[in-house]
Protein backbone atom coordinates (compact mmCIF):
# COMPACT_ATOMS: atom_id res chain seq x y z
CA UNK A 1 0.00 0.00 0.00
CA UNK A 2 1.57 3.19 -0.89
CA UNK A 3 1.99 5.62 1.72
CA UNK A 4 -0.72 8.16 2.50
CA UNK A 5 -0.69 11.88 3.94
CA UNK A 6 -2.41 12.61 6.89
CA UNK A 7 -5.71 13.44 6.77
CA UNK A 8 -5.18 16.78 9.25
CA UNK A 9 -3.35 18.54 6.30
CA UNK A 10 -6.64 20.40 5.08
CA UNK A 11 -7.13 21.61 1.47
CA UNK A 12 -9.65 24.23 0.68
CA UNK A 13 -10.44 24.54 -2.79
CA UNK A 14 -12.05 27.89 -3.93
CA UNK A 15 -14.49 27.36 -6.90
CA UNK A 16 -13.46 30.72 -8.44
CA UNK A 17 -10.13 30.91 -7.99
CA UNK A 18 -9.39 27.04 -9.06
CA UNK A 19 -11.69 27.61 -12.17
CA UNK A 20 -9.31 27.53 -15.52
CA UNK A 21 -10.13 26.87 -19.32
CA UNK A 22 -7.53 25.08 -21.50
CA UNK A 23 -7.42 24.29 -25.59
CA UNK A 24 -7.77 20.50 -26.09
CA UNK A 25 -7.21 19.62 -29.48
CA UNK A 26 -10.38 21.41 -31.53
CA UNK A 27 -12.41 22.50 -28.40
CA UNK A 28 -12.10 24.87 -25.35
CA UNK A 29 -12.41 23.05 -22.14
CA UNK A 30 -12.74 24.42 -18.58
CA UNK A 31 -12.18 22.43 -15.73
CA UNK A 32 -11.09 23.65 -12.05
CA UNK A 33 -7.20 22.52 -10.90
CA UNK A 34 -6.11 21.85 -7.70
CA UNK A 35 -3.49 19.85 -5.82
CA UNK A 36 -0.56 18.46 -6.42
CA UNK A 37 1.00 14.53 -6.89
CA UNK A 38 -0.63 12.51 -9.40
CA UNK A 39 -3.26 13.48 -11.24
CA UNK A 40 -6.79 12.29 -11.23
CA UNK A 41 -9.38 13.52 -13.35
CA UNK A 42 -13.33 13.68 -12.17
CA UNK A 43 -15.91 13.32 -14.49
CA UNK A 44 -19.66 14.38 -13.76
CA UNK A 45 -22.47 13.13 -14.94
CA UNK A 46 -25.08 14.14 -17.81
CA UNK A 47 -28.48 15.39 -15.90
CA UNK A 48 -29.18 19.00 -17.21
CA UNK A 49 -27.29 21.60 -15.53
CA UNK A 50 -24.52 19.40 -14.73
CA UNK A 51 -20.87 20.44 -14.29
CA UNK A 52 -17.72 19.15 -13.04
CA UNK A 53 -18.28 21.24 -9.91
CA UNK A 54 -21.92 20.64 -8.90
CA UNK A 55 -21.08 16.96 -9.39
CA UNK A 56 -17.59 17.23 -6.57
CA UNK A 57 -17.77 19.75 -4.90
CA UNK A 58 -17.89 17.51 -1.62
CA UNK A 59 -14.75 15.57 -2.88
CA UNK A 60 -12.47 17.60 -4.46
CA UNK A 61 -10.83 19.07 -0.80
CA UNK A 62 -9.95 15.43 0.54
CA UNK A 63 -8.12 14.58 -3.26
CA UNK A 64 -6.64 17.59 -3.73
CA UNK A 65 -4.45 16.94 -0.14
CA UNK A 66 -2.39 13.53 -2.49
CA UNK A 67 -3.41 14.58 -6.10
CA UNK A 68 -3.80 17.23 -8.86
CA UNK A 69 -7.58 17.01 -8.78
CA UNK A 70 -9.33 18.80 -12.46
CA UNK A 71 -12.62 18.82 -12.22
CA UNK A 72 -13.88 18.57 -16.11
CA UNK A 73 -16.87 20.17 -17.72
CA UNK A 74 -17.31 17.95 -19.94
CA UNK A 75 -18.16 18.64 -24.13
CA UNK A 76 -21.56 20.66 -23.67
CA UNK A 77 -22.05 21.14 -20.45
CA UNK A 78 -21.25 23.79 -17.39
CA UNK A 79 -18.50 26.14 -19.40
CA UNK A 80 -17.04 24.43 -21.64
CA UNK A 81 -17.66 24.42 -25.26
CA UNK A 82 -21.12 23.91 -26.94
CA UNK A 83 -20.36 20.72 -29.42
CA UNK A 84 -22.45 19.22 -32.35
CA UNK A 85 -22.24 15.27 -32.30
CA UNK A 86 -22.95 14.48 -35.94
CA UNK A 87 -20.37 11.81 -37.16
CA UNK A 88 -18.99 10.11 -34.14
CA UNK A 89 -20.51 9.28 -30.48
CA UNK A 90 -20.34 11.74 -28.20
CA UNK A 91 -19.00 9.39 -25.92
CA UNK A 92 -15.60 9.02 -28.44
CA UNK A 93 -15.58 12.39 -28.56
CA UNK A 94 -15.89 13.50 -25.00
CA UNK A 95 -13.07 10.48 -24.53
CA UNK A 96 -10.95 11.85 -26.82
CA UNK A 97 -10.67 15.84 -25.44
CA UNK A 98 -10.11 14.59 -21.99
CA UNK A 99 -6.46 13.24 -23.76
CA UNK A 100 -6.28 16.27 -26.00
CA UNK A 101 -6.84 18.34 -22.40
CA UNK A 102 -4.07 15.76 -20.90
CA UNK A 103 -1.59 16.54 -24.09
CA UNK A 104 -2.64 20.34 -23.01
CA UNK A 105 -1.35 20.43 -19.78
CA UNK A 106 1.76 17.99 -20.06
CA UNK A 107 -0.38 15.06 -18.36
CA UNK A 108 0.89 11.89 -19.20
CA UNK A 109 -1.03 9.14 -17.27
CA UNK A 110 -4.16 10.31 -14.64
CA UNK A 111 -6.98 8.29 -12.64
CA UNK A 112 -10.27 9.02 -13.40
CA UNK A 113 -13.55 8.92 -11.15
CA UNK A 114 -16.80 9.29 -13.59
CA UNK A 115 -20.33 9.47 -12.24
CA UNK A 116 -22.81 8.32 -14.64
CA UNK A 117 -22.57 9.95 -17.82
CA UNK A 118 -18.64 10.67 -16.84
CA UNK A 119 -18.36 7.10 -15.54
CA UNK A 120 -19.00 5.72 -19.49
CA UNK A 121 -17.44 7.79 -20.70
CA UNK A 122 -13.89 7.10 -18.72
CA UNK A 123 -14.80 3.49 -19.50
CA UNK A 124 -14.72 4.57 -23.56
CA UNK A 125 -11.08 6.30 -22.38
CA UNK A 126 -9.64 3.34 -20.93
CA UNK A 127 -10.08 1.21 -24.03
CA UNK A 128 -9.23 4.05 -26.78
CA UNK A 129 -6.28 5.12 -24.65
CA UNK A 130 -5.09 2.99 -22.38
CA UNK A 131 -1.55 3.66 -21.53
CA UNK A 132 -3.18 7.07 -20.39
CA UNK A 133 -4.95 5.69 -17.41
CA UNK A 134 -3.70 4.44 -14.04
CA UNK A 135 -7.03 3.52 -12.49
CA UNK A 136 -10.92 3.88 -12.33
CA UNK A 137 -13.44 4.81 -9.84
CA UNK A 138 -16.66 4.56 -11.51
CA UNK A 139 -20.44 5.34 -9.79
CA UNK A 140 -23.30 4.27 -11.54
CA UNK A 141 -22.39 3.95 -15.49
CA UNK A 142 -24.22 2.52 -18.01
CA UNK A 143 -22.51 2.27 -21.50
CA UNK A 144 -25.84 1.46 -22.75
CA UNK A 145 -26.32 -1.77 -20.94
CA UNK A 146 -29.67 -3.60 -20.74
CA UNK A 147 -31.59 -4.96 -18.04
CA UNK A 148 -33.04 -7.76 -17.65
CA UNK A 149 -34.93 -7.12 -14.14
CA UNK A 150 -35.63 -3.13 -14.00
CA UNK A 151 -37.76 -1.94 -16.55
CA UNK A 152 -36.56 1.02 -19.26
CA UNK A 153 -36.23 3.65 -19.46
CA UNK A 154 -35.83 3.98 -15.77
CA UNK A 155 -37.56 6.40 -14.10
CA UNK A 156 -34.56 7.98 -13.22
CA UNK A 157 -34.04 8.01 -17.31
CA UNK A 158 -37.48 9.20 -17.55
CA UNK A 159 -36.81 11.94 -15.10
CA UNK A 160 -33.90 13.09 -16.70
CA UNK A 161 -35.45 13.46 -19.96
CA UNK A 162 -38.00 15.40 -18.30
CA UNK A 163 -35.68 17.81 -17.13
CA UNK A 164 -33.78 18.65 -20.29
CA UNK A 165 -36.93 19.42 -22.27
CA UNK A 166 -38.18 21.82 -20.06
CA UNK A 167 -35.91 23.05 -16.88
CA UNK A 168 -37.48 23.98 -13.88
CA UNK A 169 -37.56 24.39 -10.51
CA UNK A 170 -40.14 21.54 -10.79
CA UNK A 171 -38.85 19.36 -13.40
CA UNK A 172 -35.34 19.60 -11.57
CA UNK A 173 -36.94 18.73 -8.19
CA UNK A 174 -39.00 15.84 -9.24
CA UNK A 175 -34.85 14.89 -10.97
CA UNK A 176 -33.08 15.51 -7.75
CA UNK A 177 -35.82 13.17 -5.81
CA UNK A 178 -35.36 10.31 -8.17
CA UNK A 179 -31.42 10.63 -8.06
CA UNK A 180 -30.93 10.65 -4.34
CA UNK A 181 -32.07 8.44 -1.55
CA UNK A 182 -32.45 11.14 0.49
CA UNK A 183 -32.93 14.50 -1.44
CA UNK A 184 -32.89 17.13 1.46
CA UNK A 185 -28.54 17.07 1.01
CA UNK A 186 -29.28 19.06 -1.89
CA UNK A 187 -30.15 22.63 -1.58
CA UNK A 188 -32.67 24.79 -3.50
CA UNK A 189 -29.77 26.79 -4.33
CA UNK A 190 -28.12 24.03 -5.97
CA UNK A 191 -31.37 23.11 -7.90
CA UNK A 192 -31.81 26.93 -9.28
CA UNK A 193 -28.11 26.71 -9.94
CA UNK A 194 -28.89 23.75 -12.04
CA UNK A 195 -31.78 24.80 -13.45
CA UNK A 196 -29.93 28.31 -14.63
CA UNK A 197 -27.48 26.16 -15.98
CA UNK A 198 -29.46 23.99 -17.96
CA UNK A 199 -31.24 26.71 -19.72
CA UNK A 200 -27.79 27.59 -21.63
CA UNK A 201 -29.10 28.46 -25.13
CA UNK A 202 -26.09 27.26 -27.01
CA UNK A 203 -25.58 23.61 -25.53
CA UNK A 204 -29.12 23.25 -25.99
CA UNK A 205 -29.21 24.03 -29.23
CA UNK A 206 -26.28 21.83 -29.73
CA UNK A 207 -28.08 19.12 -28.36
CA UNK A 208 -31.02 19.17 -30.13
CA UNK A 209 -29.02 19.22 -33.78
CA UNK A 210 -26.69 16.33 -32.44
CA UNK A 211 -27.49 12.79 -34.43
CA UNK A 212 -24.94 10.60 -33.86
CA UNK A 213 -25.25 7.55 -32.72
CA UNK A 214 -24.73 6.53 -28.99
CA UNK A 215 -21.42 4.15 -28.58
CA UNK A 216 -22.40 0.58 -27.39
CA UNK A 217 -19.95 -0.05 -24.95
CA UNK A 218 -21.34 -3.40 -23.74
CA UNK A 219 -18.45 -5.66 -25.87
CA UNK A 220 -15.76 -3.54 -24.48
CA UNK A 221 -15.68 -4.26 -20.73
CA UNK A 222 -13.21 -6.92 -20.68
CA UNK A 223 -11.30 -4.52 -23.12
CA UNK A 224 -10.56 -2.24 -19.90
CA UNK A 225 -7.20 -2.78 -18.80
CA UNK A 226 -6.82 -0.86 -15.77
CA UNK A 227 -7.46 -1.43 -12.26
CA UNK A 228 -11.29 -0.33 -11.55
CA UNK A 229 -13.39 0.30 -8.27
CA UNK A 230 -17.25 0.39 -8.73
CA UNK A 231 -19.31 1.74 -6.76
CA UNK A 232 -23.37 1.54 -6.83
CA UNK A 233 -26.18 2.82 -4.33
CA UNK A 234 -28.57 0.50 -3.54
CA UNK A 235 -31.53 2.27 -4.12
CA UNK A 236 -30.28 3.68 -7.48
CA UNK A 237 -33.23 4.18 -9.95
CA UNK A 238 -31.57 5.45 -12.79
CA UNK A 239 -28.87 2.86 -13.33
CA UNK A 240 -29.97 0.34 -11.67
CA UNK A 241 -27.04 -1.90 -9.54
CA UNK A 242 -28.09 -4.95 -12.17
CA UNK A 243 -25.76 -2.92 -14.36
CA UNK A 244 -23.22 -2.82 -11.91
CA UNK A 245 -23.04 -6.92 -11.37
CA UNK A 246 -22.92 -6.62 -15.15
CA UNK A 247 -19.52 -4.67 -15.07
CA UNK A 248 -18.29 -6.92 -12.24
CA UNK A 249 -18.53 -10.24 -14.40
CA UNK A 250 -16.38 -8.34 -17.60
CA UNK A 251 -14.30 -6.27 -16.65
CA UNK A 252 -11.34 -8.03 -15.54
CA UNK A 253 -9.79 -6.20 -12.62
CA UNK A 254 -12.28 -4.83 -10.54
CA UNK A 255 -14.10 -4.71 -7.20
CA UNK A 256 -17.92 -3.62 -6.56
CA UNK A 257 -18.56 -1.85 -3.47
CA UNK A 258 -22.49 -1.04 -2.93
CA UNK A 259 -23.87 1.58 -0.16
CA UNK A 260 -26.88 0.99 1.30
CA UNK A 261 -29.47 3.49 1.37
CA UNK A 262 -27.52 5.43 -1.83
CA UNK A 263 -29.06 6.98 -4.80
CA UNK A 264 -27.28 7.52 -8.23
CA UNK A 265 -24.78 10.50 -6.29
CA UNK A 266 -22.75 7.96 -3.96
CA UNK A 267 -20.34 11.03 -4.10
CA UNK A 268 -22.93 13.23 -2.94
CA UNK A 269 -24.98 11.46 -0.66
CA UNK A 270 -21.90 9.54 1.05
CA UNK A 271 -19.48 11.68 0.55
CA UNK A 272 -17.22 11.29 3.24
CA UNK A 273 -17.04 7.42 2.85
CA UNK A 274 -17.00 7.95 -0.58
CA UNK A 275 -13.37 9.75 -0.74
CA UNK A 276 -11.92 7.42 2.30
CA UNK A 277 -12.36 4.31 -0.09
CA UNK A 278 -11.88 6.23 -3.28
CA UNK A 279 -8.38 7.42 -2.19
CA UNK A 280 -7.63 4.04 -0.44
CA UNK A 281 -8.13 2.33 -3.38
CA UNK A 282 -6.15 5.01 -5.57
CA UNK A 283 -2.71 4.65 -3.33
CA UNK A 284 -2.93 1.13 -2.64
CA UNK A 285 -0.79 -1.77 -4.93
Amino acid sequence: MASRLPSSMAVSVSEKESSKFAQAGPYKVHYHDSGQGSAVIMLHGGGPGASGWSNFHKNVDAFSVEHRVLLVDMLNFGKSEAVIFDDEPSTTVRARAIRDLMDSLGIQRASLVGNSLGGTVALAFAVDFPERVDRLVLMGPAGLSRTVIAPQPTEGHKLLRAAAANPSLETMQALVNVMLYDPSVVSKETIESRVAAAKDREQREAAEKSTAPQRDQRDEYPKVTAKTLIIWGREDRVNPLEIGMRLLRDIPDCRLLVFKNCGHWAQIEHSEEFNDVSLNFLAGD
